[in-house]
């Protein structure tokens, strides 16, 4: 109970920083985080034929731990977690304890400069990370670095080109200057100060720094969950985006680090 509760209040003030005004029920979705994660990762073994067990696994962003605990008991992982935040690491000890992780695996460090050995992880993740990031295309070229020949990186990032902002939950212009955002925030209601951590990039941004990388083959996927139970005139928005202009919200990209011959 007293993880639990940790954890709540962890997400409770994450979602009341995006002006959620439904953050308690947010935060009570996120004791089960396991589940998602593990829907997850079925999607990507299902799409790619992955074989995760027996695996080393870097979790870069490990938030409080969801993944972490997946890997190990669903697929017997070697887990490994980088995780900037005292707080979410503090959740993160206390979920080893409870589920038999080693937390000496969990570092406190940023996605720019990763302390692991170069070829070093069968899979690595950066899930919902890589828009806070200080430097996007330096956190890029250390996860390919830490993967072995072969390896592969899965990189979960929101499409800044998608007019609903994924954090805040609005119609949100990305390409703006942040200073109107910061101005539309305010009319709209919403702090605005969590807006300054976020990075905003098209597909095409980081198709530019992909292709500045010779040792990776990589692919995009698409998939959105926005269609399931939306009607009426939103629905028809949405479907006018996705399906007629093909802009997702999301950027689901699957990198492998080529094996040298």
């Amino acid at each position: 109970m007293e993880l639990q509760n940790k954890i709540i209040a962890y997400y409770e003030r994450y979602y009341k920083m995006c002006g959620l005004l439904d953050f308690k029920e947010r935060a009570r979705s996120r004791i089960n985080e396991e589940e998602r994660d593990l829907k997850q990762l079925k999607d990507l073994k299902s799409i790619f034929n992955f074989d995760f067990k027996n695996k080393k696994h870097l979790v870069v962003g490990a938030g409080t731990g969801g993944l972490g605990v997946v890997l190990k008991n669903e697929y017997n992982g070697e887990v490994f977690g980088i995780e900037p935040n005292e707080e979410a690491l503090e959740i993160i000890k206390e979920k080893c304890r409870e589920k038999g992780l080693d937390f000496s695996n969990f570092k406190k460090e940023f996605a720019e400069k990763i302390s692991f050995g170069n070829n070093f992880f069968d899979f690595v993740y950066c899930i919902t990370v890589l828009e806070h990031v200080q430097n996007v295309e330096k956190s890029i070229k250390e996860m390919i670095r830490v993967l072995k020949p072969g390896g592969f990186l899965y990189i979960d990032t929101p499409n800044s080109l998608f007019p609903i902002e994924r954090h805040y939950k609005i119609v949100f212009l990305a390409f703006l200057p942040k200073i109107l955002g910061k101005i539309y925030l305010f009319f709209r209601r919403k702090p605005i100060a969590f807006i300054g951590s976020i990075n905003f990039f098209t597909e095409k941004k980081i198709n530019k720094i992909l292709s500045k990388q010779s040792n990776i083959t990589w692919v995009r996927f698409y998939q959105s969950e926005y269609m399931s139970d939306k009607k009426g005139m939103k629905g028809f928005l949405l479907e006018l985006l996705i399906k007629k202009l093909f802009i997702y919200p999301n950027q689901d990209i699957v990198i492998q680090k080529n094996i040298l011959k």
